[in-house]
């Protein structure tokens, strides 16, 4: 019989895990006005809710609410505390401290990751004071896979989202590549694969991506109402010029400092093309473009599902842009549900996937 310490681990493994009770923990940070700052200047997000703590309350808010996209950076754990010993064990440029919580004990066979697929069901706001815990965390899905990066797997896990009542504040379903990387190839190669494996090309996508980025919205005294809102309007595009100074204000800002998205030899070595958006700057790209069209009083109800297509990389912009597709009235709230998608220089790179919100109606 082999040896159990030596028997390697394959995606069989990993698919035993499905469904087990993972637990979670509370996060280390309560949601405070200075990193909702820090998120606001990575997105150039001019929303009042944000920061001005007068014209939130007024709107029935206990104080400001962070971005409902910052749900995931509340929820972090430290990557060092006091007692702790040091966990920098090399001076290498690239040497990267690995994060304190992992998937888990969870065996698989994959050595290298990044997120692909994200949905979140948006339950309360959180507001400046709230503490966001994970209390429940599955994995419910393992896909093995072969792509252009490597050969490895699909991961899907649903982690519920708590604040310090004990209140139920998101539903978070978010999937992640987990793979060991191939040979390098020509970019060209990997991307047309990309491209192909992404499914069918958007007619017009990847075309007139300016260089510049889009002016925030400054006059939010305009509210949309329900009423407005009809199927196939547009919601106004907003471009991201992505610079490498910006994706590490964003790995500050959302405490992502996973180093493929800001180094670009790491990057690289992984499989991807460049240093490249990690999933919470391209939810909150989403975000901005979907509050500066909903207003002040308009909710996010729900994001995604969405799957990130190809890699949004250093030197390009990525264009949101979007539709009303559908709006009903139900359960007293009026939805409506917008199409979103992300572009870049080499077409449709995040999407397309559904945004419900819900409006104020013009007579209440």
């Amino acid at each position: 019989m082999a040896d159990e310490s030596t028997r390697v681990v394959t995606w069989e493994d990993t698919k035993a895990w499905i469904g087990r009770e993972l637990g979670g923990g509370v996060s280390v940070d309560s949601v405070e006005r200075s990193t909702i700052r820090r998120r606001l200047e990575v997105l150039e997000l001019a929303c009042p809710l944000h920061y001005d703590a007068a014209v939130a309350r007024g709107l029935g808010y206990r104080d400001i609410i962070a971005p409902y996209t910052m749900l995931q950076t509340y929820a972090g754990s430290a990557n060092w505390k006091p007692g702790d010993p040091t966990r920098w064990r090399s001076n290498h440029p690239n040497f990267t401290m690995r994060p304190q919580v992992e998937q888990g004990e969870i065996p698989m066979p994959g050595t290298h990751g990044f997120a692909t697929d994200v949905e979140v069901e948006y339950l309360q706001p959180l507001c400046v004071g709230d503490q966001v815990s994970v209390k429940s965390r599955r994995l419910i899905e393992v896909n093995p896979k072969q792509t252009s990066v490597g050969d490895g797997a699909f991961l899907t896990w649903e982690s519920r989202y708590h604040n310090q009542g004990d209140t139920l504040v998101a539903i978070v379903r978010a999937s992640r590549y987990v793979y060991v990387p191939g040979p390098r190839r020509e970019e060209g190669t990997r991307s047309a694969e990309r491209s192909a494996a992404a499914g069918p090309p958007v007619s017009g996508a990847g075309t007139n991506i300016p260089e510049g980025g889009t002016d925030p919205r400054s006059d939010w005294g305009r509210q949309r109402y329900y009423e407005e809102a009809q199927v196939g309007d547009e919601v106004p595009a907003v471009a991201f010029p992505i610079t490498i100074q910006r994706l590490v204000m964003e790995a500050g800002g959302n405490r992502d400092f996973n180093a493929i998205h800001h180094n670009r030899e790491i990057a690289r070595s992984n499989g991807a093309p460049d240093m490249f958006c990690n999933n919470f700057f391209l939810q909150g790209m989403w975000e901005r473009a979907v509050r500066e069209y909903i207003g002040l009083r308009g909710v996010i109800r729900k994001l995604g599902p969405f799957r990130m297509r190809i890699f949004n990389t250093a030197g390009d912009t990525v264009l949101v842009k979007g539709r009303v597709i559908r709006k009903e009235q139900r359960d007293g709230q009026n939805l409506v549900e917008l199409e979103v998608w992300s572009e870049n220089s080499k077409g449709v790179s995040v999407g397309p996937g559904p945004v419900l919100v819900a409006l104020p109606s013009r007579g209440a």
